[in-house]
């Protein structure tokens, strides 16, 4: 049950991924009207399948209004809808289809406890959503960056603040924009590196707390030892 499980999640990952190659082509390039229809027609039939996986989930789920609540954004992901900012969502329900893959190859549920502890999978997700609407947004607004690799490099250039300079938006807008990837940027890249050093910080206390728990007991087996002869001396 489990294998198959984790097979429909991994067909449905790469159709997914397969979904938000197709659509985010035939938004930024020319195209036929025959290979548009099929893409839009292959992406109705994945929003479909999408939907029996949801409801599935739902109907299976302990906590339905939980489950709800924590779907609420990837329900929007699986609309059919031809608006390139609501079909970005795709994306959040990819992460999740990949986090499902994950815990159910996970029989420890230590995936599971991780992500609950540190919100990575979140994070993730909003830095993915937040470079994909920035790459959008300065292509389709800023008149100097004109196709979506350059765009797409802009953006990660100026989230990282790396800053190299060979592309600058020409337009107010195009510079507002700039200045909320640089913040932005800065924001969830800080709280990524704030995630990685508090695992490594518990993971040495962890260690230093076994290590002492560990000394502790080797103490506690002396004095036992110590005791127990204390006893026989006694009855000597």
């Amino acid at each position: 049950m489990e294998k198959n499980k984790q097979r429909i999640y991994l067909i449905l990952i790469f159709a997914t991924f397969l979904d938000i190659l197709l659509l985010f082509h035939v938004a930024f390039r020319p195209v036929s009207p025959t290979f548009r229809n099929w893409v839009y027609s292959f992406d109705i039939i994945l929003c479909a399948v999408l939907w029996v996986e949801f409801i599935y989930s739902f109907l299976k789920s302990d906590n339905k209004k939980q489950y709800l609540i924590d779907n609420s954004i990837s329900i929007l992901g699986m609309l059919p809808i031809n608006f390139v900012f609501l079909r970005a969502l795709r994306l959040v329900k990819l992460i999740q289809l990949i986090k499902l893959f994950v815990l159910a190859r996970d029989r420890e549920k230590t995936v599971s406890i991780f992500l609950k502890n540190t919100y990575l999978d979140k994070i993730i997700l909003v830095a993915i959503i937040f470079i994909f609407i920035l790459t959008v947004s300065i292509r389709l607004i800023d008149p100097n960056i004109n196709d979506i690799n350059t765009s797409l490099w802009y953006t990660i250039v100026t989230v990282t603040s790396t800053g190299y300079g060979d592309v600058v938006p020409s337009s107010v807008y195009g510079r507002v924009i700039g200045v909320f990837g640089m913040i932005g940027g800065i924001l969830v890249f800080a709280t990524f590196t704030a995630v990685i050093s508090s695992l490594y910080i518990s993971k040495i206390n962890k260690r230093n707390h076994d290590d002492l728990n560990s000394k502790i007991e080797d103490l506690t087996s002396e004095i036992e030892r110590l005791n127990e002869k204390i006893d026989d001396l006694k009855k000597e």
